[in-house]
């Protein structure tokens, strides 16, 4: 995929990443700099219409830039080999905030398509938390996974 323009290497991923438009939680595919490089319909509706490309600092309002070298998903991106769990403060109306878990799947390094993992996320408002919260959404995501592997994706 090398040579292609920005709009050409986002169609190409788009046309890779599309089976995840079905999915009902939002999901963002990220580079190994937690860079957007496809988001799901769910997740679209949640970030600013300029995503592709942009870092996670750049669009979610409640992290900042600092976060950048610090950021336990970016590492967890680049080492990670098992789902992992960690939560997401997004806020994408005004004061408007939301808690969400994410389910991080790591992908590998070598991608063609710069995916380097998907953040499978479930707002914490919308199924009621319970104890096993967490662990449904892991097994969740590691279903994610065994779909992802089967398809090549």
């Amino acid at each position: 995929m090398s040579g292609l323009s920005a709009d050409e290497l986002q169609d190409e991923i788009a046309l890779h990443w599309n089976w995840l438009e079905e999915h009902p939680d939002p999901c963002v595919v990220v580079s190994e700099r937690m860079e957007f490089v496809y988001a799901n319909a769910p997740a679209r509706a949640l970030v600013p219409p300029v995503w592709f490309g942009k870092h996670c600092f750049e669009l979610l309002p409640v992290v900042d830039q600092t976060c950048a070298f610090h950021c336990p998903k970016i590492t967890s991106v680049t080492e990670a080999t098992e789902v992992v769990y960690c939560e997401e403060t997004v806020c994408s109306h005004g004061a408007d905030c939301e808690v969400f878990g994410v389910g991080l799947i790591p992908l590998g390094p070598g991608r063609e398509d710069r995916g380097r993992a998907v953040l499978m996320m479930r707002g914490k408002s919308v199924i009621t938390p319970g104890l096993d919260f967490e662990s449904r959404l892991v097994r969740d995501a590691e279903a994610m996974r065994d779909r992802i592997v089967a398809k090549g994706a």
